[in-house]
């Protein structure tokens, strides 16, 4: 199958089928709901029931403008056009699913945005056999190892309780979509008490459905902070210091893991958790894949695909590969 990568998304002209195509087309699969992938308006639109709530929460006017929405579960095929395409999770958001589109006898895998290890909220990643291998590289370089979820629970409990009983306030810089609600689910879970800013509250209702739990957890309020955990956006600290408030500032990230991440965002604690594939995650992921053939895309793309052909993998990083991660799009790690 004829495989064309552009700067908005990846598009397949035999099928007539667009993925994760930021731009006005006819037919898109969403892979999940974050910005740089869920954007545009669409003919039709393929993607998770979860990540098509995302999608509509997010940007009501281009959802509103796309007249067909095409919600797939896990594992069930449907047709288009010749094609059967099947979606798997991701453990990226929740919602978040690989493609396996299969046509004229090959299987052509896109991930997405994807994580080899079990999220803290979503499904877990499914493996799937392919013979082409369509792969994110936020992540692809040997600095990024990254904790399992139950260390980071570990560890984000434990800097709240100790943070709170020194008569300080923990600060958690979470994104408006994923990490910030996986934040505070953790804590939340853990019994401590937590305000959540807004811009990550407002999709807290939708975890709530897909199954995850947020007891006591209370909407931000500049007056009522104290003792309270707040888990809040990249930013507001700068507020929080101008307001004079004496807190602790936790980065749960996979940028943690750079040596520069105290510096850069001030920091005290540096948890190296993310939603997407530290470079051990990837590789494991490509070689359980059998995949003969492997596109890189986004990140490292490049260096990446150079590893890979110096372990002896048929490897390459298309045109479109960093183009949104180098244009400061892609922060959410």
């Amino acid at each position: 199958m004829q495989v064309q990568f552009e700067p908005s998304g990846i598009f397949l002209p035999e099928i007539g089928l667009w993925l994760d195509n930021t731009e006005d087309c006819e037919t898109n699969w969403i892979s999940h709901g974050h910005s740089d992938h869920a954007n545009g308006v669409h003919g039709k639109v393929f993607g998770t029931p979860e990540t098509l709530e995302f999608y509509r929460l997010r940007l009501p006017e281009e959802a509103s403008a796309s007249p067909v929405f095409n919600p797939v579960e896990y594992g069930v095929p449907w047709e288009l056009r010749g094609a059967r395409l099947t979606a798997f999770p991701a453990s990226h958001i929740v919602g978040s699913a690989q493609l396996l589109i299969e046509w004229n006898g090959e299987r052509i895998l896109y991930t997405g945005d994807i994580k080899r290890n079990p999220p803290i909220c979503g499904r877990e990643t499914e493996i799937v056999p392919c013979d082409r291998l369509i792969i994110e590289s936020t992540f692809a370089l040997p600095i990024y190892r990254f904790l399992t979820h139950d260390a980071a629970r570990q560890r984000m409990v434990d800097f709240a309780r100790e943070t709170l009983a020194s008569g300080s306030m923990p600060v958690f810089i979470g994104y408006t979509l994923g990490r910030g609600q996986e934040i505070a689910h953790v804590l939340c879970e853990a019994g401590v008490p937590t305000m959540v800013h807004g811009w990550i509250a407002r999709f807290i209702p939708a975890y709530e459905r897909a199954g995850y739990a947020f007891p006591g957890w209370r909407p931000y309020e500049s007056g009522g902070l104290n003792g309270h955990a707040l888990v809040t956006i990249p930013g507001f600290q700068n507020v929080l210091e101008a307001r004079g408030k004496n807190y602790r500032l936790a980065y749960v990230s996979g940028w943690a893991a750079m040596d520069n991440a105290r510096a850069r965002v001030g920091a005290e604690e540096l948890i190296p958790y993310s939603d997407h594939a530290g470079f051990d995650e990837l590789l494991a992921l490509i070689e359980e894949s059998g995949a003969r053939e492997v596109d890189v895309v986004h990140g490292y793309a490049e260096v990446f695909a150079r590893i890979l052909e110096q372990r002896g993998v048929v490897a390459r990083a298309p045109g479109q590969a960093s183009a949104r991660a180098s244009s400061g799009e892609v922060v959410e790690g």
